[in-house]
């Protein structure tokens, strides 16, 4: 099942403000567990003229499709639960099994192909992983 679309500013707004944010050369992502699946992208005219950032949009949407969104759903349940510290395999009616995602583009994202966009993507992902696992545990160095 598709994602629908984030619409309404106070969506964005609760997502800029609540959500986790990883910045990449190409793109900024914004992620937030949620109830049900729902992405946007954004490309302001600092990224160039209408044919720019459409390719731009048009790169992050499947980005976004190939990386969160493939056709099963269990990655975005993956870093949903990632994301809200939860490990539990049963999901209680309510709990925030569902994620959304925002893309930034950046002016960079127009050199690069959407093999590049999706790498670099699956790298910030794998940050995240990795981030999550090393919050608290062990800081004596």
């Amino acid at each position: 099942m598709q994602p629908r679309s984030l619409t309404r500013r106070s969506e964005f707004s609760e997502i800029y403000e609540k959500g986790h944010k990883l910045v990449g050369r190409s793109c900024v992502l914004y992620l937030l567990p949620a109830v049900d699946n729902a992405r946007a992208v954004v490309a302001s005219r600092k990224v160039g003229g209408a044919v720019q950032r459409n390719r731009a949009k048009r790169l992050l949407r499947h980005m976004i499709r190939a990386v969160f969104f493939p056709e099963s759903d269990a990655l975005a349940k993956a870093t949903a639960s990632l994301l809200t510290g939860g490990g539990s395999a049963k999901a209680a009616p309510g709990d925030r099994t569902g994620l959304w995602v925002v893309a930034v583009a950046r002016r960079r994202i127009l050199d690069l192909d959407i093999h590049a966009v999706v790498a670099e993507a699956g790298k910030l992902l794998a940050d995240l992983n990795l981030d999550a696992g090393h919050d608290t545990a062990g800081s004596s160095s």
